[in-house]
C-alpha cells in the first residue's frame, strides 16, 4: 500500500467516532455491522476477509452516509481509498473492471462508439478557447444530442473545441487513482496546446471530479449556461429531479435543472438534493453484481411511481441509461432531451449494449479488448 491510501485510511480511522450513524442509513453498511472506522483499520492492518472485500466493491460510492455524520467524514471517500489498498495488494482483480478502465484505447465506450459508428471527427479543433466535454455516457449514447450541444455552444459566441475522453471516474472507482490522475494530466495539456481557459461539460459527475483536479481552468455546468441563457421549459407533464450522487454536495445540477425545468409541475421523490439515492450505477457495481445494481434501480423508480409523476428527469446519461432499464418506456428522460426538444432512444441504446458482445462483433470486440493498451504514459516511463 502506498503511503497516501496508509495516512488516508489512518486519519479515518482516527476521526470516526463510531456512533454508526452512517449504518442508519446505508443497508450495505448496516448489513456489514462494521463502522467505517473499523473498516478502515481492517484495510490499514492487512486483516480483511472475504466479506469486507466484497462490501467495499459493492459500495455504491454515493455519498448518502456522509450526510449523517456528526464529525463531517465521508465513508464513501474511505471505501474509494479501501479500493486502492485492495487493488494494489491483489485483493482486487482487476480484469473484473476491464471494460471500465477508461485510459486504455478500447473500453466499453470506444467500443460501443466503433461499434455503431459514432464519432465526432468534424467537432475537432486544434485551437479554441472552450472545450466542450461531454462525458462518456453522453457522447456514446446520444450522439445527436452531444452533436445539438456543441452547435448551441458555437451560438452562444464560444470557440468550441471537443473531447470524447472520460473525466476518469471509472478508473478512481476502481481504486484506479494514479492512472486517473495521468488520464487528467493528458487532458491538461490538450486544453494548454489548444489555448483554452474554459471547459463546459454535461455531466454532473465529471464537473464534481474535474474540479477537484483542473482548478487552473474555468469549469462551466451547461446547465448553468442555459440558464443564464434564459431557457425554460413549458410543458403539463408531472416531473420528478433524480439528482445524481456527487450533486449532493453542492446541488449545482439539480437546482439549475429545476429552474429549467419550472414551466412544468415538479414533483420531489422521498430522496432528493442532499440525501438523494444513487441509481444503480454507482461505484461500478454492475460489473461485479450486477443483480444489486438492478436492484438499486428498481428501489429508485419506486420512490419515482410514490410521486404520481409522469417522468423521472435526470441530467447523468448514466443514471438515465440504469433507471430506464427498468422503468416502463418513457418515463425516464435525460433534461437535455427536453431541453433541445429530441429523443434518446433508451430501449435501442439497451439493445446495443447486447448486441455489441454478439456474433462477429462481438468476437471482435471480445479481440480488441484482450488487447487494450494504455493510452496515457505510466510514471516512471518514456515515450
Amino acid at each position: 500500500m502506498n503511503d497516501k491510501s496508509s495516512n488516508r485510511l489512518k486519519q479515518f480511522g482516527d476521526e470516526c467516532i463510531q456512533c454508526s450513524a452512517c449504518l442508519q442509513t446505508c443497508p450495505w453498511l448496516d448489513d456489514l455491522g462494521l463502522t467505517p472506522g473499523e473498516i478502515a483499520g481492517q484495510v490499514l492492518n492487512g486483516y480483511v476477509n472475504e466479506e469486507v472485500v466484497q462490501a467495499i466493491q459493492r459500495c455504491s460510492l454515493c455519498g448518502l452516509c456522509s450526510q449523517t455524520c456528526p464529525v463531517n467524514l465521508d465513508p464513501s471517500e474511505l471505501m474509494q481509498t479501501s479500493r486502492e489498498a485492495l487493488v494494489q495488494r491483489g485483493k482486487i482483480q482487476l480484469d473484473d473492471y476491464d471494460l471500465m478502465q477508461v485510459d486504455r484505447d478500447w473500453n466499453f465506450f470506444s467500443l460501443y462508439r466503433s461499434t455503431f459508428g459514432i464519432q465526432f471527427d468534424d467537432l475537432y479543433a486544434d485551437k479554441y478557447d472552450t472545450l466542450f466535454f461531454p462525458g462518456c455516457t453522453l457522447a456514446s449514447y446520444a450522439p445527436e444530442l452531444t452533436r445539438t450541444i456543441h452547435t448551441w455552444l458555437q451560438q452562444q459566441g464560444m470557440q468550441v473545441g471537443f473531447s470524447e475522453m472520460c473525466c476518469g471516474k471509472p478508473l478512481a472507482s476502481i481504486g484506479l487513482e494514479d492512472r486517473a490522475v495521468q488520464l487528467l494530466d493528458g487532458l491538461r495539456e490538450q486544453l494548454n496546446a489548444a489555448g483554452a481557459t474554459k471547459l463546459v461539460t454535461a455531466c454532473p459527475n465529471c464537473l464534481h471530479l474535474l474540479q477537484e483536479h483542473l482548478k487552473d481552468f474555468e469549469l462551466l455546468s451547461l446547465y448553468d449556461l442555459l440558464r443564464e441563457a434564459g431557457v425554460q421549459v413549458q410543458g403539463e407533464e408531472r416531473l420528478t429531479i433524480h439528482d445524481s450522487c456527487p450533486d449532493r454536495y453542492d446541488l449545482a445540477a439539480g437546482k439549475q435543472v429545476r429552474a429549467l425545468l419550472s414551466g412544468h409541475p415538479l414533483l420531489e421523490m422521498e430522496h432528493h438534493g442532499r440525501e438523494t439515492i444513487c441509481c444503480g450505477s454507482g461505484g461500478i457495481v454492475s460489473m461485479i453484481d450486477p443483480a444489486l445494481s438492478e436492484q438499486r434501480a428498481h428501489e429508485r423508480m419506486a420512490e419515482f411511481s410514490a410521486t404520481g409523476a409522469d417522468r423521472c428527469v435526470t441530467a447523468c446519461m448514466s443514471c438515465a441509461h440504469r433507471l430506464a432499464r427498468v422503468a416502463p418506456e418513457g418515463t425516464v428522460v435525460h433534461c437535455l432531451e427536453l431541453v433541445f426538444a429530441t429523443h434518446v432512444d433508451y430501449a435501442q441504446m439497451a439493445a446495443n449494449v447486447q448486441a455489441m458482445w454478439e456474433g462477429e462483433w462481438g468476437a471482435y470486440n471480445l479481440y480488441r479488448l484482450s488487447q487494450a493498451k494504455l493510452v496515457t504514459k505510466e510514471k516512471g516511463t518514456e515515450e
